[in-house]
């Protein structure tokens, strides 16, 4: 290996220990793919590199979620216009994560937001820990892409440990329309608001599943449904969550309009029981 050194010139191949260095213009970073960056294996510590694959600085360091790894520098992600004034994520995670303190080492991972909408892959797990929030801002297109989880499990899309947050700050909601009948499904998993013109004619009370709650204890879940007294009558007189009979309290009894029922619905399981509570509001 070469190692001339004479005056202001250095060889390009020269490897060399500087006490210290004194920049006037510029340092020109080595430009590298990601395929070359992995290649470098486990480099030591304070190395500076310009990922090409990412467009941006990246140093080795001792901790990056958990353990030595590359992380951009500067670390204030993406973001558009001057003094970063709009702050800008991606619409998919193609990787492990875990938010929370202990796996990030430090109490600044606690909590964390995500603008949606937004898509965990197949095959990947983003980790909640206890005591750590992660909130998803903005409309929820896609909410089978986050909202089916187990609790125990890996490699689904969400894991949530018991004392975890999952919350939506939602700008609005979707709903979903159905056919009265003598038994009606709904997928809670892709909605909370339920609406039925009764266009398939039943007439008679009826039993309404919500389908894909999180059997999870420790949270409260919600739906609305509104039906339509048209087409015949007939109101909800028996709820089950995930096919599973369940103890029920109305606040008042189903309504006798001719018009519009609108009944408000909240539920949360208790050890193995689910219980359901509903109020009921008639408008003509």
């Amino acid at each position: 290996m070469s190692t001339k050194i004479i005056g202001n010139q250095i060889d390009a191949a020269t490897r060399a220990i500087v006490t210290a260095l004194t920049v006037t213009e510029q340092i020109n970073l080595p430009e590298l793919n990601q395929a070359a960056v992995n290649a470098l294996g486990t480099p030591a510590y304070g190395t500076l590199v310009y990922n090409s694959t990412e467009d941006e600085a990246q140093i080795w360091k001792q901790d990056v979620s958990g353990g030595p790894g590359w992380d951009s520098v500067g670390g204030g992600g993406p973001s558009i216009g001057e003094k970063s004034i709009i702050r800008t994520n991606g619409t998919t995670i193609s990787e492990n994560l875990t938010i929370g303190p202990t796996a990030n080492g430090g109490v600044e991972f606690t909590n964390g937001f995500t603008a949606a909408p937004i898509t965990i892959s197949n095959g990947y797990t983003v980790t909640i820990e206890n005591g750590a929030t992660w909130t998803i801002i903005g409309p929820d297109e896609n909410l089978a892409a986050y909202r089916y989880f187990n609790n125990v499990g890996i490699n689904e899309h969400l894991r949530m440990v018991p004392g975890s947050t999952l919350e939506f700050g939602q700008t609005k909601a979707n709903f979903i329309a159905f056919g009265k009948g003598g038994s009606v499904t709904v997928d809670h998993s892709q909605a909370t608001y339920f609406i039925t013109t009764n266009p398939s004619g039943y007439n008679g009370n009826f039993t309404i599943n919500f389908n894909n709650v999180p059997n999870v204890g420790g949270f409260i879940y919600t739906a609305q449904v509104l039906v339509r007294q048209q087409n015949g009558s007939g109101h909800i007189t028996n709820v089950l969550i995930n096919g599973n009979s369940t103890d029920k309290y109305y606040a008042s009894n189903p309504g006798t309009s001719n018009g519009w029922d609108l009944v408000e619905f909240f539920f949360y399981v208790d050890g193995s029981n689910w219980k359901v509570f509903g109020h009921n509001r008639s408008y003509d």
